[in-house]
């Protein structure tokens, strides 16, 4: 099993998000990242939002419609875990590392 739960991560101090103009959260599936395609088909159909530890590699990410926005108090991802479940997210994706909710 490749994912982390969340309350095993110590976060970096800043992490930075992608999101579209409007601030929506910018959701993926995980079949889309072709680092975690050697998981099941069943895992590859969760919905994921994605996290960066360095702005200028989330800024290269970021398309035109989009910008990039700093979580200063990554543990807020602890405290609204239970909101992005509701919406289906259950994974977010790090560089290194998939954490679940």
């Amino acid at each position: 099993f490749a994912s982390i739960p969340i309350n095993e991560i110590d976060f970096p101090r800043i992490v930075f998000m992608i999101v579209d103009n409007k601030v929506e959260l910018e959701i993926k599936y995980l079949q889309d990242y072709p680092k975690w395609h050697f998981l099941s088909q069943e895992e590859l159909k969760r919905k994921t939002i994605e996290i960066y530890f360095d702005l200028k590699v989330a800024k290269s990410f970021c398309g035109k419609e989009q910008k990039v926005i700093k979580v200063p108090n990554p543990s807020v991802f602890k405290i609204v875990a239970p909101i992005l479940l509701s919406r289906g997210i259950s994974r977010i994706v790090s560089p290194d590392k998939l954490i679940a909710l």
